[in-house]
């Protein structure tokens, strides 16, 4: 009996990439395991038609929504006093916008978080009565899941089997460690999973760039998967009109630029290539973290000044035939990305973008401008533009619209070319030949 468990805390609803490639992975592993089950967060659900199973046993504890609470209480108090924190563009989503003297609370939640994810994942081991092979698969590895496993592995226990747990680490040592430890006990950390005995422990990552941070602080082997692209929906062929629609589309994080939007928005070009620039962003109506809100008040505003049809709110959370029927009318998906974190890590917009069809711009020295550096290398084919400063995307969508219908033939022949490597079928094979 081959069993492969999907363990995806970050799995809460049908938005973002983490359903997606979850599904893809989980599809394509049932060439390979008698038995796939994807465990996911407390209040997801999947849509009707999905063949796959899921359990919700994950984050039970509602530690997310209690830290909202008292970053929104802070705001509060710190309104009453006129002393809101200052804006950092660049600061991660899941920077807490606590004071120090709060610091207290984001470690106890830490702690609770470990023990948390430790007791699910006993849990889901526990009801593993089969005996054979089970692969546990841990997407988007943090610091609190390798806390925890690290403890499971100090704890023998009688089981059925072999147990592989395959970890993926998707961004950057400095982010995954989140500030818990100094940079040598965090590379012990990893070093002492890569040895247990417990279980067969394989570390992996889904960038050449992140494999070899990983591997700078001494363990001995990460390997590198390839991006589990989906199979995209085949959308309506693209109409050719007076619109250049440039696409600012994801989740509104701090770190992915949306808070320097407006700014950005008032200084694209109003037409191009003798088409009217339409700039569409999606937009978080709801979201807990005040830098968010004043951001889109920003937008709100300068929809209201700007002549008709310059600027496009699109709501979230929207369904996944809503969001890529956006990617289809996109001409340029721009990613105006001001954190660190996307200089090593893969960007599933960047992805699902090239695969549409839609050239990019994005940061320079990122993944993402490696590929595009490859692309133009060893194929010969434009498919975005990088910049080194957010200043220099107006000239440069000014750039591309000048000559779009190359980018665009180009972009779906190197999309052609990519996807043979980077598919979920490879990245499960690629998987099962390194934990071995």
């Amino acid at each position: 009996m081959r069993r492969l468990l999907i363990v995806d805390p970050t799995l809460a609803s049908l938005q973002g990439h983490s359903y997606n490639y979850d599904r893809a992975v989980g599809e394509a592993a049932r060439a390979h395991f008698d038995d796939v089950t994807i465990y996911a967060d407390r209040g997801f659900r999947a849509p009707a038609g999905d063949r796959l199973r899921y359990e919700t046993v994950l984050n039970r504890w509602p530690l997310d929504a209690l830290k909202g609470r008292v970053n929104r209480a802070f705001h509060a108090l710190a309104r009453l006093r006129g002393k809101l924190p200052a804006h950092d563009a660049a600061a991660g989503a899941h920077a807490t916008l606590v004071p120090n003297v709060w610091h207290w609370l984001i470690r106890l939640a830490q702690w609770l978080r470990a023990r948390e994810f430790a007791s699910s994942l006993n849990q889901i081991l526990r009801a593993q009565t089969h005996d054979g092979e089970i692969h546990v698969l841990l997407q988007h590895a943090r610091i609190d899941e390798l806390i925890a496993i690290g403890q499971l592995c100090a704890q023998p226990a009688a089981r059925a089997g072999t147990v592989h747990l395959d970890l993926i680490l998707r961004d950057s040592p400095g982010l995954v460690n989140n500030g818990r430890y100094g940079e040598a006990r965090f590379a012990e950390l990893l070093v002492g999973l890569a040895r247990a005995r417990e279980f067969r422990v394989h570390l992996f990552t889904d960038s050449e760039r992140l494999t070899r941070e990983y591997l700078a602080l001494g363990v001995a082997a990460v390997g590198t998967l390839p991006v589990p692209v989906v199979d995209l929906a085949p959308g309506a062929p693209r109409a050719e009109s007076g619109e250049l629609g440039v696409a600012f589309l994801g989740p509104a994080r701090v770190e992915k630029g949306f808070c320097e939007l407006a700014r950005l928005v008032e200084s694209l070009p109003r037409s191009a290539a003798a088409r009217r620039v339409c700039a569409m962003v999606q937009v978080t109506r709801a979201s807990a973290d005040p830098r968010i809100r004043h951001a889109l008040a920003e937008l709100e505003q300068l929809a209201g000044s700007l002549p008709r049809g310059a600027l496009e709110l699109l709501d979230s959370p929207a369904p996944p035939p809503q969001y890529y029927a956006w990617l289809a009318r996109a001409a340029i998906v721009v990613l105006p990305y001001v954190s660190r974190k996307y200089s090593s890590s893969t960007s599933g917009i960047f992805v699902e973008a090239i695969c549409c069809g839609v050239p990019v711009l994005c940061p320079a020295d990122s993944w993402m401008s490696d590929v595009i550096e490859a692309a133009l290398r060893d194929h010969g084919r434009r498919i975005g533009e990088a910049f080194t400063r957010l200043e220099q995307i107006p000239r440069l969508v000014e750039r591309i619209a000048g000559e779009l219908a190359r980018y665009r033939a180009d972009v779906d022949v190197f999309a052609k070319l990519w996807r043979a490597r980077h598919n979920p079928r490879t990245w499960v094979e690629t998987l099962l030949a390194e934990a071995k």
